[in-house]
């Protein structure tokens, strides 16, 4: 992220004698990593002025006795229950906390990460799969950890030591299986299924309405995406169906990419030439190792040091400790890098 001189964001504050660097197109600007941060509610709230994206997902800065947080809310029915008025409701997801030392666009970049957990969320929600004529949501993440670590051995597939299907059989049991799968409304055929020279094999699926019961405008991704193709290395249910839910994921995330902006200029996006990029980069990481910036360089150190010392946990010297002590203690990390005991 690059600032003009004149235009620094609240809660930013160029270091003393900071190295400025000139581009291609004649302006100047001091790089982020020779800024100093000190972010709060109001500044934060600045930034996420600056962030559009699908208005089904707004965006919210508060902040608790422990610190600032963002959060992204979604606008939807319940995934759950039957809602037959049709009435929306704001769904929050997790706090996200943001350290007051932390880069703009690092922020930003927070903001940007939340969103894509929390349509993952959803997505694995919006999964059904049909199980002794009931629906159930497999891949939620809602799941009871205790409970499946203590059942672990019935979760074990009954056939694991059977040999690989024939390719025929296989693609018959997929078709079966896909007739218990619903994704919000919608259903998936198999179009193609064949053997790659790579070894693997290439699943083609035609993605369609069931009945005209698709009801979510969550999934915009799929407006006008007919067909998803996945591949897979075995022939294996689970892992054709985990292959599946990785795709969908992927079709979200890249719906972000393409749609996340911050003052008007979506970063992520595939569509942004990756040398340039590199390019940019090159004229200003380096700015501190020059002759000029010798008296700079060492204050700059300075600075990073102590942003690296605030991350640093602070523990009680418990079995937690003792646990990461012995998982720490073969990498002879630098001791002033680990955590504080009292």
């Amino acid at each position: 992220m690059i600032l003009n001189i004149e235009t620094l964001l609240a809660g930013e504050k160029a270091l003393d004698n900071a190295p400025k660097a000139e581009l291609t197109d004649g302006r100047f600007c001091i790089p982020q990593h020779y800024l100093s941060y000190q972010h709060s509610l109001q500044s934060v709230e600045q930034l996420l002025l600056d962030i559009d994206f699908d208005p089904r997902y707004p965006i919210f800065v508060s902040q608790d006795d422990a610190s600032l947080y963002v959060q992204v809310g979604i606008i939807g029915v319940d995934n759950y229950k039957s809602n037959d008025s049709g009435q929306e409701k704001v769904v929050y997801g997790r706090k996200w906390r943001v350290e007051p030392q932390l880069p703009s666009s690092e922020i930003i970049q927070t903001v940007f990460l939340a969103i894509k957990k929390a349509r993952e969320h959803e997505i694995r929600e919006l999964f059904r799969f049909d199980h002794q004529n009931k629906k159930t949501t497999p891949f939620n993440n809602h799941h009871d950890l205790p409970l499946l670590t203590n059942s672990q051995d019935r979760l074990q597939p009954v056939n694991a030591q059977a040999p690989l299907q024939a390719q025929g059989a296989f693609s018959f049991e997929i078709e079966r299986v896909l007739k218990s799968i619903r994704y919000d409304g919608l259903q998936f055929e198999l179009l193609s299924f064949m053997l790659r020279p790579t070894g693997e094999y290439l699943i083609e699926l035609c993605i369609s309405p069931d009945l005209n019961k698709y009801s979510s405008a969550l999934l915009v991704e799929l407006k006008d995406t007919k067909y998803v193709s996945l591949l897979v290395s075995v022939l294996d249910m689970n892992y054709f169906l985990h292959q599946l839910m990785q795709q969908l994921i992927q079709l979200s995330d890249r719906y972000i990419d393409e749609n996340f902006y911050y003052r008007g200029f979506n970063r992520f996006s595939w569509k942004n030439d990756v040398k340039a990029i590199a390019q940019l980069s090159t004229e200003v990481r380096q700015l501190h190792k020059s002759e000029d910036a010798e008296g700079f360089n060492q204050h700059w150190q300075q600075s990073n040091y102590e942003t690296d010392r605030s991350r640093i946990p602070v523990m009680s010297s418990g079995p937690l400790w003792h646990k990461l002590k012995n998982q720490l203690e073969p990498f002879s990390p630098a001791e002033n890098t680990l955590p504080i005991i009292p």
